[in-house]
């Protein structure tokens, strides 16, 4: 009877460790470790039936995408996967990310504004929720703005900033530099004009005004503003530095740049010269990437993407895009300002387009080659090469 006893409180002890579930996590960038290991810390305390096994982050999302197309391919993808807007699209084609909208339910109470959703949902479906979020905004130097001469309120218009860049000028500083890395802040100029990266028929059209304004600002950039013929790494070196004005870069770099300068730093939005304007969303989703463990894989996608969210703009510069996260964030917003530029946007965000096709990245490298030509000076004819990038693109679409 002893035995029989003994063997119970074994039992009773040991089981629900026994019946513990593992979820394989995958995500990119280092810089995420100390937010996803908060969460993990977090989530496991309230769920100890569930726990998280990260897999070594990738150093970027286009790596990260190759990775999940691997692993799609030898059937062995993990539960959950975190990765760029901008490769949703793909994740969906291929069937990694799976359909969630049976997990939803109301989606209010989950603090998930159709807003934020439009930018996750393809074919009336929703494939993944927003996660660590960010918008393009314009960093500002206040120091050189003030010594500028500079005594109106930021600029809000593109006109503004081209003004603003001579005062710059005039004081022996560059003006601004446009942090590009790819084509998201181009599409952002596009977008924020009601413009569309493609028409009806799935092609490429630069002929419309919306476009026409864009290549003419990116030549402004150098024409008006002389922005510097420079690398985006040493241009961000020289806003650390104090001797650039303005910064066009995404939100998600707020952290990293409040703890590499000396002076003080004043977030302003991108400007939205049309009413029907949008604004690309950049970041991360969380997708549901495997039917094996499809209960707790969503227990924590809800988890890391519901309130815990607030964790993501304190540990990161990325935002939240979760309605009652962000209501437990008011303390840190009003200690920290420059936090709430890129949220005051969020009813503009919208999915970051890519063009169709399986020449999807030839395309998108042809439109920034294009518009380096003119951010660099190596042309002035903003309507030549508006021209030219929409026939090479246009004959590497289906």
């Amino acid at each position: 009877m002893k035995k029989y006893c003994l063997f119970g409180i074994f039992v009773a002890l040991f089981c629900p460790l026994m019946a513990q579930t593992e979820l394989v996590v995958s995500y990119s960038y280092t810089w995420f470790n100390d937010l996803h290991a908060k969460l993990k810390s977090e989530f496991e305390k309230q769920n100890p039936d569930i726990k998280i096994k990260f897999i070594a982050p990738t150093q970027n999302y286009e790596e990260q995408s190759a990775r999940l197309l691997r692993e799609k391919i030898i059937n062995k993808l993990p539960d959950v996967s975190f990765n760029s807007y901008a490769s949703l699209p793909i994740m969906v084609e291929k069937k990694i990310a799976l359909d969630l909208d049976s997990y939803l339910g109301d989606k209010k109470a989950l603090g998930l504004s159709d807003t934020a959703l439009s930018s996750t949902t393809l074919e009336n479906k929703v494939y993944a929720i927003p996660f660590a979020s960010s918008l393009p905004v314009v960093y500002y130097n206040m120091d050189l703005i003030k010594k500028s001469g500079w005594n109106k309120a930021l600029p809000s218009t593109w006109e503004e900033i081209f003004e603003l860049s001579k005062k710059l000028n005039a004081i022996n500083k560059d003006s601004l530099f446009f942090a590009e890395t790819d084509t998201w802040l181009i599409l952002a100029l596009a977008l924020q004009r009601g413009g569309v990266l493609v028409n009806e028929k799935g092609k490429a059209d630069f002929s419309t005004p919306a476009w026409q304004d864009t290549f003419k600002i990116l030549s402004q950039m150098h024409t008006e503003a002389k922005m510097p013929p420079i690398k985006r790494s040493e241009a961000i070196a020289s806003f650390y530095a104090g001797n650039l004005g303005m910064l066009i870069q995404t939100s998600a770099a707020l952290t990293l740049t409040e703890k590499s300068i000396n002076f003080p730093l004043q977030l302003g939005k991108f400007p939205i010269p049309n009413k029907e304007g949008k604004l690309p969303v950049g970041g991360s989703v969380a997708m549901l990437t495997s039917n094996k463990n499809k209960e707790a894989a969503m227990k924590y996608i809800l988890f890391v993407t519901g309130e815990a969210n607030k964790f993501v703009p304190q540990y990161t510069g990325y935002m939240s895009s979760n309605t009652k996260a962000n209501e437990q964030l008011k303390d840190f917003f009003a200690k920290n300002p420059n936090y709430t530029v890129a949220p005051s946007q969020i009813h503009l965000m919208t999915a970051w387009p890519a063009f169709p096709g399986n020449n999807t990245i030839k395309a998108t490298n042809t439109l920034w080659i294009n518009a380096e030509k003119l951010l660099t000076g190596a042309s002035i004819d903003y309507k030549d090469i508006a021209q030219k990038a929409n026939e090479d693109i246009n004959k590497l679409l289906p």
